[in-house]
């Protein structure tokens, strides 16, 4: 679109100005992002992906870096992870990556978006490409503009023209008939350049360079917080990042317990992980304990002090009569059944992991207990903002996942005793990859 409004019309001829990327800026997705991967055959040969050189070593060389799990590329001097390569008649690959910079600009923050590409064919040099595909843009006020290029798309495909100028767009969740479709403006998950630099006001409400390394927000969004959100500007300096991050995954940007919260900062004690803070929280709140008291809101130890506080939970809820639960129970699986009930027959899988919505009550339970989370105690089938998945191999519980239903994302996913798992970033990104279909039940 064209800019129609001043400040639109400002930011397309700022935009024309932008000093051209550094040395090492250009450098550093080649460098640092795309892995120093080598594909081998198992005739001998190893392809490396950093530089395009077939090594044609013999099979009993071959077979002693497969034992070691590396080879060295004596082109580029690259230390190869190896992988087979069992395409015998393709001759080509290509990985793609989003690059992001963040940067200052004329009193206004920009974040500056670039696909890159590692294109190899067998017999020829690696080429390297990268292109700016698109910039948000953010004012002292918060306000957001974008410029992107123009592109096409369907659920099938996806194609930018990277001679077209830059004009104006908007975020773009929408769907195509049965399709949803991802905002193509959302720079959560891009691949960051970790210097950034900033604009004042934004220097002044707390911004540190480690929030480029939060891989599941939106860097707009931590920007937009910053600088029109004194809850977030104090969460931030005060060094409790996880809960910065807590905060912009639910997209509620008030936060509960903030008492104990200040509590933690008097104390300069940073919360690690955020997520099974507040659910400790919520535990010691069913105990009427003191969240006012330094040593229950500060423990040590936070896992184990969840962990400890969660099992005298689990006893007390024990001793509840067996008809009182199975009261409970029933009357909750009609209320869980008509809130969630549309959401019940979805199930994916990769082949190996499957992830399925918890059924009922009577599962939540039995997840709880055999995953020893507060998965029931807790009563997250109370919850009706959230949908709670569990990820298995076979008939075994590998991790409990939290989807929040208004924005999307994943909160939370847990293993046994709230442990992150071998799986995590393969059953988090599988759950992303089908969010679709829990998108697609909300409107059915």
């Amino acid at each position: 679109m064209k800019p129609k409004t001043l400040l639109q019309k400002e930011v397309v001829e700022m935009s024309k100005k932008l000093p051209p990327l550094t040395k090492a800026q250009k450098e550093y997705p080649h460098k640092k992002l795309f892995q120093k991967v080598g594909y081998y055959w198992k005739k001998g040969g190893v392809w490396c992906q950093c530089c395009g050189h077939v090594d044609e070593v013999l099979k009993p060389t071959l077979a002693v870096s497969i034992g070691v799990g590396s080879h060295v590329c004596p082109e580029c001097g690259a230390d190869l992870k190896l992988e087979h390569w069992n395409q015998s008649n393709r001759q080509y690959s290509n990985e793609i990556l989003y690059y992001s910079i963040v940067q200052s600009f004329k009193g206004w923050m920009v974040v500056r978006t670039f696909e890159v590409q590692r294109n190899n064919t067998r017999g020829e040099a690696t080429d390297l490409f990268m292109s700016e595909v698109y910039q948000n843009w953010v004012v002292e006020n918060g306000t957001e503009i974008i410029l992107g290029r123009k592109y096409t798309r369907s659920p099938f495909h996806f194609n930018w023209y990277y001679n077209s100028p830059m004009d104006v767009k908007f975020h773009n969740y929408t769907a195509s008939g049965n399709y949803e479709m991802e905002d193509i403006f959302d720079v959560a998950g891009n691949y960051f350049y970790p210097r950034a630099s900033v604009i004042p006001i934004l220097k002044r409400n707390g911004w540190t360079n480690k929030i480029l390394g939060l891989k599941r927000i939106s860097i707009v969004d931590a920007m937009k917080q910053l600088l029109t959100n004194p809850t977030a500007e104090t969460i931030v300096k005060t060094g409790q990042i996880s809960v910065f991050e807590y905060m912009l995954l639910k997209k509620d940007y008030t936060i509960p317990y903030q008492h104990s919260l200040n509590i933690c900062n008097r104390n300069h004690y940073i919360i690690k992980d955020a997520s099974i803070w507040f659910d400790y929280m919520d535990t010691l709140t069913y105990f009427n304990a003191d969240t006012h008291n330094a040593h229950y809101v500060c423990p040590s130890n936070l896992n184990k002090a969840h962990d400890l506080w969660m099992r005298k939970k689990a006893k007390v809820e024990a001793k509840r009569k067996l008809e009182e639960r199975r009261k409970e129970i029933a009357a909750a699986n009609v209320e869980y059944k008509k809130i969630k009930g549309r959401f019940l027959d979805i199930h994916f899988s990769d082949g190996i992991i499957s992830v399925s919505v918890l059924q009922s009550i009577e599962e939540f339970f039995e997840e709880g207990e055999t995953m020893h989370h507060c998965v029931f105690s807790n009563g997250y089938y109370k919850k009706s903002d959230n949908l709670i998945l569990s990820a298995r191999i076979g008939d075994k519980r590998i991790e409990t996942v939290e989807v929040n239903l208004k924005t999307f994302n994943v909160v939370q996913s847990r293993g046994v005793c709230n442990q992150i798992t071998e799986y995590h970033d393969r059953i988090i990104g599988l759950v992303k990859k089908n969010i679709k279909l829990i998108r697609q039940k909300m409107t059915a």
